[in-house]
């Protein structure tokens, strides 16, 4: 269980690195400061990722079978109930994120990006 304690202070210190960040410089200054930027960038990669950790010791706990991907983990988690099927439902778009930020696949969006500080925020 240290583990997980492990990884959700990872998730907590990341996010609230954002927050603060946040509430220091603003978003729209974050936004256009290229090493800020890429600071909150990496931390949400980085919380997002502890988080897909989390739940891959959660399948492995209940005897289940590691997913393809990870967007299929969301679902086994919502079927097992260990998150609700809203909760599934954002954890696969937090899942899409990260995957943009770690593979390129394309350029983020600013709108994206001021989409997923605002839920920071909140």
């Amino acid at each position: 269980m240290g583990c997980l304690s492990d990884l959700l202070g990872i998730i907590k210190r990341n996010v609230d690195g954002v927050d603060a960040l946040i509430s220091r410089y603003g978003v729209e200054d974050l936004l256009g400061d290229y090493v800020l930027l890429n600071a909150v960038l990496h931390m949400l990669q980085v919380a997002v990722h502890a988080l897909i950790d989390v739940g891959s010791h959660i399948m492995v706990e209940r005897g289940l079978k590691a997913p393809l991907t990870y967007s299929e983990m969301s679902i086994y988690l919502s079927q097992i109930s260990a998150i609700s099927g809203d909760d599934s439902v954002i954890f696969r778009r937090m899942i899409s994120f990260r995957d943009v930020l770690v593979h390129n696949y394309s350029q983020v969006s600013m709108g994206v990006i001021r989409g997923v500080l605002a839920v920071v925020m909140s």
